[in-house]
């Protein structure tokens, strides 16, 4: 009986070790900066316009302790041109694809 027990909790332990705790993997939800992009767009779409968002291409991406930021750009201006406005930014977590913050500067 002690052996039987003794092997029901092994095989329950060894079950265990195997099962792999995705907060602890090296791979995140958000592994490159094309899969921030394809959430920004799913993100800021509904809520500003596709036409406007799309308009801040090229958008510029970085990676920073763990969270993708991502931007749109002005467009380009001729010389002595002055530009008035600003672009959208995301921010979002590398590890589990929240949306940690979102705004459009004016």
């Amino acid at each position: 009986m002690r052996a039987a027990f003794l092997t029901v909790l092994l095989a329950v332990f060894s079950a265990n070790a195997q099962v792999k705790d995705p907060w602890t993997q090296p791979h995140a939800l958000v592994p490159d900066k094309e899969t921030a992009i394809k959430i920004a767009e799913a993100v800021l779409f509904p809520i500003y316009g596709e036409g406007r968002i799309s308009g801040e291409r090229p958008y510029k991406v970085t990676l920073t302790d763990g969270f993708w930021r991502v931007t749109g750009s002005l467009p380009p201006t001729l010389p002595g041109e002055v530009m008035f406005g600003g672009t959208f930014y995301i921010t979002i977590s590398q590890w589990d694809a929240r949306v940690i913050e979102i705004g459009h500067e004016e």
